[in-house]
Parts: C-alpha cells; structure tokens; sequence
C-alpha cells in the first residue's frame, strides 16, 4: 500500500511540475543561451526568477585519524606519522536566503545574505616529535562573519561580466602567535612554548571573570567586492567549428577584493608559556626542572583597534563541453588564496571537477580539489523541476591527500530553489 502511495505521488503530483516546467513548442536546446544551436531535444528551461533556502555547507578534517583507524576493534595511533604536523579544520558557509533575476543570460541582478565561520589548527610537526627549533611557529585561529551583498551581471560583445559587492560584519576573531624553542647549548637544554591569543568579538565575554567592568568591544562593517569575466574562446575563434569536441568557455573570478576593512576595537589577550628560556640542568634541581614545564597563563583585556579583511582568492578556470553540448562538461581550476589568518598567508587552490547534465533536469557533479588548503572529493546532484530544485551534496575531505580518500574529514551541503 505504502510503494502504491508513493507511485502516485510521483505521477500525480511531482511529474507534472517536470513536465509542465518546459515549453514544448520551443525547439532549442538552451533557449537562452545565444551561442547554442543543438535542436530538437527535451531540455528543463532555466528559471528567470529564484529564491534560495536554507543553503548549507559544512565540514570537519584532521591529516592524522581517519574512520577506519578509529571504528576498530583496537585503535592504533602511529605518533611518527605527528612529526609532520597536526592539522585541523572546521567550516561552515550558511546561505539562509538569495535572490536572483536573470533575463536570457544577458543580464540579470540578485540579493543574498550569508554567514561563514571557520577555526583552524595546525601545530608544527617539531614541536610535536620534540625536534630541536628556534621559534618554529604553529596556527591556530578562527573568524565568523555575517555579510549582505548585491550580484549583478551583463554581457558586452560576447564576454560575460559578473561584479558582486558586500557589506561584511566580523563577529569573532582569533589571531593566533605560537612558537616552539628547543636547543640544546652548553649551559644545559632550552625548551619553551609560548602562545598569545588575540580574541577579538562583540560575543559575550562573561566568562572570563578577570575582565575590568567598564571593558567594552565594538566592531564596525567592512566592504570588498567580487569580480568575474567569462568568454565563450572556443566558439568566438572558430576552434569548435574544426573540432566540435574543443567547446570551451574560460573564466577569471576575483573574490574578496578588499575595499574597505571591518574594524574592531578592544580584544581579550590569552597569553602564557611552558618551560623556560634559561638554558636548563637536570642535575642541578630536579624539582626546579619539572616546575618548569607547568603551564603558566593568564587573561588580559586591552584596549587596540584591528583591521579585519576577507580571505582572498583569485581563479582561472575553463568549462570544456566534451561532446559539443551540456551532457558532459569538465571544469578545471588553478589560482591562489590569502587568508591572513595563518601564519603562511598564500595558498594554492585547482582542482577539476566533471559534470553530468541529464536535460537540466538531473546533474550530477564529482570533483577532486584543493582549496582553503584542504582536499576535497566531493560528489553533489541537483534534481530540477524548474518550480523547484534540490540540491544534496557530500565530501571526504583532509589537508592530506591520501587520507581525504581514507575518512580524514566529511563535509555535506544542501539547499532548495524556487523560481520560474
């Protein structure tokens, strides 16, 4: 009774959605689309209006456990795997809500408001393993930011330009100072680990009791911008009429220009050590040695402005149609990140993503890529009636390679449109 039910749903009620969601009396393949000219093949129109809910997007990864070492009758840790390092990640990217117009491609405008958090932790390989070092450093930061921004399109000749601008709120912000010292001098061992962390956040602070009663913090908005410029190369030079299989666009995406930054005043400042920068004999006092190693911190308010800007990114990619339509698209990727929040700010970001377009009614996307410093092999689908689209997605993700494929980390994302 229950698969009968469910049969009937499907026939009664979503398919006609389906259906109904494409003029049959159009012969064009990609109606809006001026540089297509396939025919005669049932194709789901793309809206000219739509409204997005409830997008999400987050993850978690670390490069030393995976599922498998841990869902084990016996759990077996290799600590020589540590001597690398130790990495961290947690992410999420909220979109509650967007909006867009977009008229036959040629132009269109829209509206979104966003949240995005993220914590990083990356701690030095030598100081983990107790390799000797002079101040080798470690990261270990974090950011929220709430942000509201425009978007906006046109096509001029046959390039296809895309500018974004938006207002940004910075709601935390850690910025992170570690350092790891160990050498061994003729006056004895010097081991030593001291880390300051600057809190700054408008969030309440009530748990730390050490605070003076007038503290007080304060954040003002910032501004940056996204630009982007598509080309339809192959088409434009005639390549695709020699090869219908070299049917390529290539693109430039600049995200996060910054324009004006986000300022906060006052923060909280974590600040301590373990050990001691005095050279240190064993065999003088073994009281005083192991003393030594006991954490000593303590929390300060202080009163600083700081400037707070977006990560940056910069991309360069290419949609190549394999079979000279949209059933079969590859989309490689190469640029490059700086996110200010870790130590070694620049970063590499590619990648190459494969999508199939089943009449724009089903698409599936597989992917492997590396970007904001994490592996990622991500498979997403979209089921497009038109009036509505759902949108489901998972990962494994790691800032390792091997185990992104192991279980080092997952990430999920999921969304619904409507529109017509």
């Amino acid at each position: 009774m229950k698969k009968t039910s469910f049969i009937l749903f499907i026939l009664f009620f979503i398919l006609p959605f389906c259906v109904f969601a494409d003029d049959f009396s159009s012969n064009y393949l990609w109606e809006d689309d001026p540089f297509m000219e396939t025919r005669g093949m049932f194709r789901v129109k793309d809206r000219s209006f739509e409204i997005g809910l409830g997008h999400v997007n987050a993850g978690f990864s670390n490069d030393f456990l995976t599922v498998s070492q841990i869902f084990r009758r016996t759990l077996v840790i290799d600590l020589d795997e540590l001597s690398t390092g130790f990495n961290m990640n947690l992410g999420i990217y909220a979109t509650p809500f967007y909006f867009d117009f977009n008229y036959r491609n040629n132009w269109g405008f829209g509206f979104s408001a966003n949240a995005q958090a993220f914590g990083v932790l990356g701690l030095s390989g030598k100081m983990l393993s107790l390799q000797e070092a002079d101040g080798d450093v470690s990261d270990a930061s974090a950011a929220m930011f709430a942000e509201a921004g425009l978007n906006g399109f046109f096509t001029l000749q046959k390039f296809k330009l895309k500018v974004r601008p938006a207002v940004f709120y910075t709601l935390a912000y850690v910025k992170p100072d570690i350092s790891y010292t160990y050498t061994n001098t003729e006056l004895g061992t010097v081991m030593y680990i001291g880390y300051n962390l600057q809190l700054y956040s408008e969030l309440p602070f009530f748990y730390f009791s050490s605070l003076p009663d007038n503290a007080s913090f304060s954040t003002s908005p910032g501004v940056d911008i996204s630009l982007g410029v598509e080309y339809p190369l192959a088409r434009a030079i005639g390549i695709t009429n020699l090869f219908p299989f070299l049917d390529f666009d290539v693109g430039l995406d600049f995200i996060n220009i910054p324009l004006a930054p986000s300022k906060m005043v006052n923060y909280i400042e974590l600040a301590g050590h373990i050990g001691t920068t005095d050279p240190i004999q064993i065999t003088d006092d073994l009281n005083d040695f192991i003393s030594s190693f006991n954490p000593d911190h303590d929390v300060y308010y202080r009163e600083g402005e700081k400037e707070v800007m977006r990560p940056f990114k910069m991309l360069a990619w290419a949609d190549w149609r394999l079979l000279g339509n949209q059933l079969l698209t590859l989309t490689p990727t190469v640029g490059f990140a700086v996110n200010p929040l870790y130590v070694q700010p620049v970063s590499l970001e590619a990648g190459l993503k494969a999508r199939l377009d089943l009449a724009n009614l089903l698409i599936l996307t597989a992917g492997v890529n590396f970007e904001d410093r994490l592996w990622k092999n991500s498979l997403n689908m979209a089921f497009n009636c038109r009036a509505f689209e759902i949108n489901i997605g998972a990962d494994m993700r790691s800032p390792d390679f091997a185990k992104s494929w192991t279980g080092g980390g997952f990430g999920v994302n999921v969304g619904l449109k409507l529109g017509w």
